[in-house]
Protein backbone atom coordinates (compact mmCIF):
# COMPACT_ATOMS: atom_id res chain seq x y z
CA UNK A 1 0.00 0.00 0.00
CA UNK A 2 2.60 2.29 0.66
CA UNK A 3 4.74 1.60 -2.12
CA UNK A 4 1.83 2.18 -4.13
CA UNK A 5 1.23 5.73 -2.74
CA UNK A 6 4.85 6.91 -3.14
CA UNK A 7 4.87 5.88 -6.63
CA UNK A 8 1.45 8.08 -7.01
CA UNK A 9 3.28 10.76 -5.51
CA UNK A 10 6.05 10.65 -7.78
CA UNK A 11 3.38 10.05 -11.01
CA UNK A 12 1.88 13.59 -10.02
CA UNK A 13 5.26 15.43 -9.58
CA UNK A 14 6.65 13.51 -13.02
CA UNK A 15 3.08 14.80 -14.64
CA UNK A 16 3.82 17.97 -13.23
CA UNK A 17 7.21 18.32 -14.90
CA UNK A 18 5.80 17.07 -17.90
CA UNK A 19 3.34 19.75 -18.37
CA UNK A 20 5.57 22.52 -17.15
CA UNK A 21 7.97 20.77 -19.59
CA UNK A 22 5.29 21.37 -22.45
CA UNK A 23 4.69 25.02 -21.22
CA UNK A 24 8.46 25.69 -21.67
CA UNK A 25 7.94 24.52 -25.46
CA UNK A 26 5.16 26.59 -25.32
CA UNK A 27 6.28 29.25 -24.15
CA UNK A 28 9.05 28.86 -26.63
CA UNK A 29 7.11 28.77 -29.58
CA UNK A 30 5.40 32.33 -28.07
CA UNK A 31 7.86 34.41 -28.31
CA UNK A 32 9.21 33.16 -31.62
CA UNK A 33 5.68 34.19 -32.68
CA UNK A 34 5.56 37.46 -30.76
CA UNK A 35 9.09 38.59 -32.05
CA UNK A 36 8.41 37.56 -35.76
CA UNK A 37 4.87 39.18 -35.40
CA UNK A 38 6.90 42.46 -34.18
CA UNK A 39 10.07 42.60 -36.32
CA UNK A 40 9.00 40.84 -39.75
CA UNK A 41 5.41 41.80 -39.84
CA UNK A 42 5.48 44.89 -37.71
CA UNK A 43 2.26 43.84 -36.46
CA UNK A 44 2.93 43.12 -32.42
CA UNK A 45 0.89 40.61 -30.50
CA UNK A 46 -1.21 42.38 -27.92
CA UNK A 47 -1.54 38.73 -25.66
CA UNK A 48 2.01 37.54 -25.74
CA UNK A 49 3.11 38.84 -22.80
CA UNK A 50 -0.18 38.02 -20.66
CA UNK A 51 0.27 34.29 -22.28
CA UNK A 52 4.06 34.38 -21.23
CA UNK A 53 3.09 35.01 -17.70
CA UNK A 54 0.68 32.44 -17.30
CA UNK A 55 3.09 29.65 -19.43
CA UNK A 56 5.75 30.87 -16.65
CA UNK A 57 3.42 30.18 -13.87
CA UNK A 58 2.74 26.79 -15.01
CA UNK A 59 6.58 26.18 -15.34
CA UNK A 60 7.10 27.62 -11.99
CA UNK A 61 4.47 26.19 -10.07
CA UNK A 62 3.99 22.69 -11.90
CA UNK A 63 7.71 21.87 -11.48
CA UNK A 64 8.63 22.33 -7.95
CA UNK A 65 7.56 19.38 -6.95
CA UNK A 66 10.11 17.29 -9.32
CA UNK A 67 12.65 19.41 -8.48
CA UNK A 68 12.41 18.61 -4.65
CA UNK A 69 12.48 14.61 -5.81
CA UNK A 70 15.80 15.02 -7.93
CA UNK A 71 17.30 17.50 -4.86
CA UNK A 72 17.71 20.72 -7.28
CA UNK A 73 16.35 22.93 -5.05
CA UNK A 74 18.10 26.28 -3.75
CA UNK A 75 19.85 25.95 -0.49
CA UNK A 76 23.03 26.64 1.14
CA UNK A 77 25.53 24.31 0.69
CA UNK A 78 28.37 25.96 1.91
CA UNK A 79 26.70 25.77 5.46
CA UNK A 80 25.34 22.20 4.99
CA UNK A 81 28.38 20.93 3.73
CA UNK A 82 30.15 22.09 6.83
CA UNK A 83 27.77 20.17 8.74
CA UNK A 84 28.58 16.31 10.12
CA UNK A 85 26.01 13.86 8.54
CA UNK A 86 23.95 13.38 11.37
CA UNK A 87 23.60 17.16 12.04
CA UNK A 88 23.17 17.29 7.94
CA UNK A 89 20.25 14.54 8.20
CA UNK A 90 18.67 16.25 11.01
CA UNK A 91 18.47 20.22 9.34
CA UNK A 92 17.14 18.01 6.28
CA UNK A 93 14.57 16.61 8.30
CA UNK A 94 13.89 20.10 9.80
CA UNK A 95 13.58 21.73 6.25
CA UNK A 96 11.35 19.10 4.95
CA UNK A 97 8.78 19.33 7.52
CA UNK A 98 9.31 23.18 7.28
CA UNK A 99 8.26 22.57 3.48
CA UNK A 100 5.30 20.63 4.08
CA UNK A 101 4.15 23.82 6.77
CA UNK A 102 4.43 26.37 4.52
CA UNK A 103 3.14 24.60 1.16
CA UNK A 104 0.22 23.40 3.59
CA UNK A 105 -0.98 26.75 3.94
CA UNK A 106 -0.18 28.23 0.91
CA UNK A 107 -2.20 25.36 -0.86
CA UNK A 108 -5.16 26.17 1.85
CA UNK A 109 -4.73 30.12 0.85
CA UNK A 110 -4.03 29.60 -2.98
CA UNK A 111 -7.26 27.50 -2.98
CA UNK A 112 -9.37 30.39 -0.94
CA UNK A 113 -8.08 32.48 -3.53
CA UNK A 114 -9.33 30.31 -6.65
CA UNK A 115 -12.75 29.71 -4.68
CA UNK A 116 -13.39 33.26 -4.32
CA UNK A 117 -12.28 34.26 -8.26
CA UNK A 118 -14.44 30.99 -9.57
CA UNK A 119 -17.41 33.01 -7.02
CA UNK A 120 -16.86 36.41 -8.46
CA UNK A 121 -16.10 36.09 -11.77
CA UNK A 122 -12.53 37.67 -11.69
CA UNK A 123 -10.55 38.03 -14.85
CA UNK A 124 -7.63 39.87 -16.18
CA UNK A 125 -8.72 43.29 -17.22
CA UNK A 126 -6.42 42.89 -20.73
CA UNK A 127 -8.50 42.12 -23.83
CA UNK A 128 -8.45 38.70 -23.44
CA UNK A 129 -10.09 38.66 -20.33
CA UNK A 130 -8.65 34.97 -19.02
CA UNK A 131 -10.58 33.88 -16.10
CA UNK A 132 -8.02 34.44 -12.96
CA UNK A 133 -9.35 31.44 -10.85
CA UNK A 134 -7.48 29.16 -14.30
CA UNK A 135 -3.98 30.85 -12.99
CA UNK A 136 -4.68 30.77 -9.01
CA UNK A 137 -5.47 27.09 -9.25
CA UNK A 138 -1.49 26.46 -10.13
CA UNK A 139 -0.91 27.94 -6.75
CA UNK A 140 -3.00 25.06 -4.57
CA UNK A 141 -1.70 22.29 -7.04
CA UNK A 142 1.90 23.16 -7.07
CA UNK A 143 1.89 23.64 -3.31
CA UNK A 144 -0.18 20.75 -2.86
CA UNK A 145 2.67 18.51 -4.89
CA UNK A 146 5.87 19.97 -3.04
CA UNK A 147 4.07 19.04 0.20
CA UNK A 148 3.00 15.44 -1.16
CA UNK A 149 6.75 15.34 -2.23
CA UNK A 150 8.51 16.51 1.12
CA UNK A 151 6.18 14.28 3.05
CA UNK A 152 7.13 11.24 0.34
CA UNK A 153 10.49 11.91 1.33
CA UNK A 154 10.25 12.06 4.67
CA UNK A 155 8.70 9.06 5.00
CA UNK A 156 10.80 7.14 2.21
CA UNK A 157 13.69 9.05 1.40
CA UNK A 158 14.64 8.05 -2.64
CA UNK A 159 17.78 6.11 -3.02
CA UNK A 160 19.64 5.91 -5.91
CA UNK A 161 18.21 3.16 -7.45
CA UNK A 162 15.30 5.13 -7.87
CA UNK A 163 16.53 8.30 -9.20
CA UNK A 164 18.59 6.33 -12.40
CA UNK A 165 15.02 4.56 -13.29
CA UNK A 166 13.37 7.17 -13.41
Amino acid sequence: MMHRLLRVVDSLAYLGMFLARLALVGLLVLTLYAVISRYVFNNASIHALELSTYLLSVIAWLSLAWILREDRHVRMDALRDSLSPMLRHIANVISLFAIVSFSAVLAWAGATSVLTALERGYRTSSLLAFPLWVVYLLVPIGAGLLALMALRILFKPISQGEEESS
